[in-house]
């Protein structure tokens, strides 16, 4: 094993000493056989709802979504470790993560061995794109609502859309070159600063550690590959015909207030709820306000 994995283990190792332990780990098989690190926590007869991470994390970022004792009362929760990313597999040919397709299949195969037939379904930043591969190849039809966290999911730009301000924006591609490196050291440290840009303060050591472990999973010719994917998910917009919320810190420096009340006008019935001094992360940076208002979305689209 790497040193680059043993690192990123013995982090969750050590974040995982906080956890509850009524979370149910299961690997499911994705697009071409590629295992899918999955879990799922509250009542598998309540209503579901599935959240994706984003880019370099993994589902442990919703660590206080799925050990909240209101959600998981009401809902039957699941959350995955997209391909490349966390301990899911990790393929090595650049196909594997280019097609939109193979993304929303391996939703629908986590789905299918969840038991979630519908689920209000939440995409945080990368997840959001994610969330419009699945509607682009699958529609709407297990939707029952959409909440983008964080994400304009290619929906209004061509790619990426340029962090919100100068100084993330060259923070970021600094940090870029060192992700790819072929160097471990600087792997490493690319990792430590990848956590800044998640959150308004620091978060605390469980937070950061996993931050930093997710980072380290996400090996360099994974980046590379993804980096390559066309994000462009324009066409989906007018496919978007659920209830949706869009989600957004007021100082998130990936996502600007422009692009959030742009997408919500362009979605049809789109609300919009912004988090006062909130990052990139406000399910981590306001988890009571945001387990509240997920709760209330998920019992209202659900009835």
């Amino acid at each position: 094993m790497s040193r680059t994995l043993c690192l990123a283990t013995f982090f969750i190792g050590m974040s995982f000493s906080g956890m509850t332990q009524d979370l149910d780990y299961k690997m499911v098989l994705g697009a071409g056989g590629v295992p899918l690190n999955t879990v799922e926590a509250g009542d598998k007869t309540k209503p579901g709802i599935l959240l994706i991470h984003g880019f370099g994390q993994s589902q442990n970022s919703f660590q206080a979504q799925l050990e909240s004792v209101e959600l998981t009362r009401d809902f039957h929760l699941v959350a995955f470790d997209l391909r490349g990313h966390g301990n899911s597999g990790k393929p090595w040919k650049p196909e594997d993560y280019k097609n939109s397709k193979i993304w929303a299949d391996d939703v629908v195969a986590v789905m299918d061995a969840t038991g979630l037939q519908k689920a209000v379904v939440v995409g945080w930043s990368f997840g959001g794109f994610v969330v419009a591969n699945l509607v682009e190849h699958y529609g709407t039809a297990r939707i029952r609502g959409i909440n983008l966290v964080g994400s304009a999911a290619g929906l209004l730009e061509a790619n990426f859309a340029p962090p919100a301000n100068a100084e993330a924006a060259k923070a970021m591609a600094d940090n870029r070159t060192r992700q790819v490196s072929g160097s471990i050291y600087e792997n490493i440290k690319a990792a430590k600063a990848g956590g800044g840009f998640l959150t308004a303060q620091p978060g605390n050591a469980s937070w950061q550690d996993l931050a930093y472990a997710g980072n380290l999973l996400l090996l360099p010719y994974v980046r590379t590959a993804l980096m390559g994917r066309n994000l462009d998910n324009r066409a989906v917009l007018p496919k978007i015909n659920v209830p949706t919320v869009i989600t957004r810190g007021s100082v998130d420096g990936v996502i600007t207030q422009a692009q959030a009340e742009e997408l919500s006008k362009a979605i049809n019935g789109a609300k919009m709820s912004i988090y006062d001094g909130a990052g990139h992360s406000p399910f981590y940076e306001a988890p009571e306000r945001f387990n509240k208002e997920l709760a209330a979305f998920a019992a209202a689209v659900s009835k």
